[in-house]
């Protein structure tokens, strides 16, 4: 049914009018006064809101208080008509009527009282037909086996909804799917594809008229997620949203929706999560589809604005943590891996588990004991830190194995733009590689999930080889996952692995303060708390290593540009740079004669050996060129903190090259 807000400081005019929008089948809910008003805009379910102009004072020419409900943005999804009783009122006319910078006029119509019922009712006739759009004809199959509902629905969404607004506001949903299929004769929901608090996304299967069929992912949720989702989306690269094509969208006061299109999609009903793929396929067809999401579906996103900002990765992570309300105390923090600690033993996952100020020891039931330094020093003491500049570009924000859509052929899409904008490059790589460990794998055998963590951490370069001999199946379908992935993040942000690390570490932490010590969890949910704890405590280990390692080396390792030979390992302003072998040989010829011109003839002889002999003279300069510049280009992007304004490797016009190290042992 048809509800109007009748809203009047008068009350004998706001009861008799009433009879009448009654009497032409308006449900019509009566506000008397200012606050009335106001409660019943924020409360209930309005289709138009009737205001008069003077809601405090009809004597007092200066009373707009209606006006200025009207023109409140917390309502402005509402069509308002303007009542008043002074017909020459023209100022208030083109004020009630003027577009506001947002984008919006606060009233849609003005209707002045002596006018008469016929006049209001045709305005409101007017408001729904050009404003609100809901094809109350619509027809509504709630699921092809009618397995769904719309209170259903609003209590996925909206798991704390009082009882008592059930009713409306499942009926304000179905408000939504009538505005947003307005040309449509039906339209038949499938099934949940994924969702999360506040956002579901479901298939959809419309049909206009004429029978065709038009297929559709559609969002469904909370008005400002679906709005932050439209954002997002809009804001990415147009080679990306002509795979998913927003095709329509609609708002409510508290519920919005939008329809999306898979592009080159064939049947909808195929489609599934990336987690489910996970599941249902071998690992050698998970990793490709991984590998093809970023080298393809992706790739566009990180090519936009990408830059590198004078932040470290910590500060950036610790700044994410925050946004996503997970800042908690170290005490609170400390609760609950007691918490965690106790129920994991009681469930028997664990041998032993042992908390101490400065280490963790956990015993496995295989009786291997391993200790580790106690993170929390580390998360709330800043003990580690990575260096600067942090590559950044435009990133997914939450990428998981949720929000990754996958078809039968591996074709892949992503949803759920909430999150989407300016950030740290190698967070979407990090995010879904503990998506993988926390969601994806059941390996239940907490000393396997440790045996996963321990090869990962050998690691010196992302792209360095995963020995996975020996490994459960599950642990082993996981590491050819996260292979793939980390494979994908070296050639976005470059091999080296501290910064890469630090991610890990926040994703990590952020999956345990999702820990609740009042709650109970099964086994399984207690296996991936666990998880989180010892990753945080192992990657804790590992950094510090490098912390401490920094430690021992000479001040030009932390100040300037300093190479260890013998552990193959280069240091620049503090990190642990990752050069390629080929890197690394032109780096020890520049380093051995630095500050010294090294030509371009030296190094193509003693550096790439290049077969120079028998060319003419502009082959030979031709050979040099390409590969020498080359060479030089990759190099500089690994160890300089300005590629484009290079301060170590400098070009000495026409002759070569020279690796300048200025002096800081003072």
């Amino acid at each position: 049914m048809k509800v109007i807000l009748f809203a009047d400081n008068d009350a004998d005019f706001l009861d008799t009018r009433t009879e009448f929008l009654e009497k032409a089948g308006y449900q019509v809910l009566r506000a008397y006064t200012l606050e009335q008003a106001r409660q019943q805009l924020s409360e209930a379910r309005v289709h138009v809101a009737i205001l008069d102009v003077r809601m405090e004072d009809d004597d007092d020419s200066r009373d707009v208080s209606g006006l200025v409900l009207a023109k409140d943005p917390a309502y402005h999804v509402i069509p308002k008509i303007i009542l008043t009783g002074r017909a020459h009122e023209y100022e208030i006319v083109r004020e009630a009527l003027r577009v506001l910078p947002e984008g919006y006029p606060p009233a849609v119509d003005f209707v002045a009282k002596q006018e008469g019922p016929e006049v209001l009712i045709q305005a409101l006739e007017r408001a729904f037909a050009e404003h609100v759009r809901i094809n109350w004809d619509l027809n509504i199959r709630w699921g092809r086996q009618n397995e769904l509902s719309s209170p259903y629905l609003a209590s996925l969404v909206a798991p704390d909804l009082p009882r008592e607004q059930l009713a409306d506001r499942s009926a304000e949903l179905e408000d939504v799917l009538r505005k947003l299929f307005y040309d449509y004769q039906q339209v038949t929901l499938g099934r949940i594809l994924t969702r999360r608090p506040g956002w579901v996304l479901l298939t959809a299967f419309a049909y206009r008229p004429q029978g065709q069929e038009e297929q559709f992912a559609l969002a469904w949720g909370r008005r400002e997620d679906i709005l932050a989702d439209r954002a997002g989306h809009e804001s990415l690269p147009r080679a990306t949203r002509r795979t998913l094509v927003l095709a329509k969208s609609a708002e409510t006061m508290r519920w919005g929706a939008i329809a999306y299109r898979l592009v080159d999609c064939e049947e909808i009903e195929e489609v599934t999560t990336l987690t489910r793929f996970y599941h249902q396929q071998p690992a050698e067809r998970v990793a490709a589809t991984v590998t093809d999401l970023f080298q393809t579906t992706l790739s566009p996103w990180y090519a936009r604005g990408r830059e590198k900002r004078d932040r470290s990765v910590e500060a950036l992570c610790r700044e994410w943590l925050g946004f996503e309300g997970w800042g908690v105390s170290q005490p609170e923090l400390e609760r609950r891996i007691a918490s965690l600690s106790r129920a994991t033993l009681s469930s028997g996952l664990l041998a032993d588990l042992a908390c101490l100020s400065n280490k963790v020891s956990f015993r496995f039931s295989t009786g291997q004991e391993f200790s580790y330094p106690n993170p929390l020093p580390y998360l709330f003491g800043e003990r580690l830190a990575t260096r600067l500049p942090t590559q950044c570009s435009t990133i997914h924000g939450r990428l998981d194995g949720a929000n990754i859509l996958v078809d039968r052929s591996g074709r892949t899409w992503v949803v759920d733009f909430g999150k989407v904008g300016p950030g740290p490059l190698l967070w979407d790589f990090v995010f879904l590689e503990s998506s993988v460990r926390f969601d994806m794998m059941k390996e239940a055998d907490l000393a396997a999930r440790h045996e996963l963590e321990a090869r990962l951490l050998a690691q010196r370069r992302l792209d360095d080889p995963v020995d996975s001999e020996g490994l459960t199946a599950d642990a082993e379908k996981a590491l050819q996952t996260i292979r793939a992935i980390r494979g994908q993040a070296g050639r976005a942000v470059g091999p080296e692995i501290e910064p890469y690390l630090m991610g890990l570490l926040f994703c990590a932490q952020g999956r345990l303060l999702d820990y609740r010590p009042e709650w109970q969890y099964t086994r399984g949910e207690l296996v991936t708390y666990i998880h989180a704890f010892l990753l945080l405590s192992m990657v804790c280990q590992r950094l510090a290593v490098l912390e401490d390692r920094l430690q021992q080396l000479p001040p030009q390792a932390a100040r300037s540009l300093w190479l260890d030979e013998n552990n193959q390992e280069v240091w620049v302003e503090g990190r642990c740079v990752a050069l390629t072998p080929q890197e690394f040989r032109l780096l020890k010829y520049l380093y051995d004669r630095a500050n010294l011109l090294c030509r371009r003839e030296a190094l193509a002889e003693h550096v790439f050996d290049l077969p120079l002999s028998g060319l003419r003279p502009e082959e030979v300069k031709e050979a040099m060129r390409d590969t020498i510049n080359s060479a030089i280009r990759r190099l500089r992007e690994e160890i300089e903190p300005d590629p484009d304004h290079p301060t170590y490797i400098q070009t000495v016009r026409g002759s070569g090259y020279k690796l300048v190290l200025p002096d800081v042992s003072s």
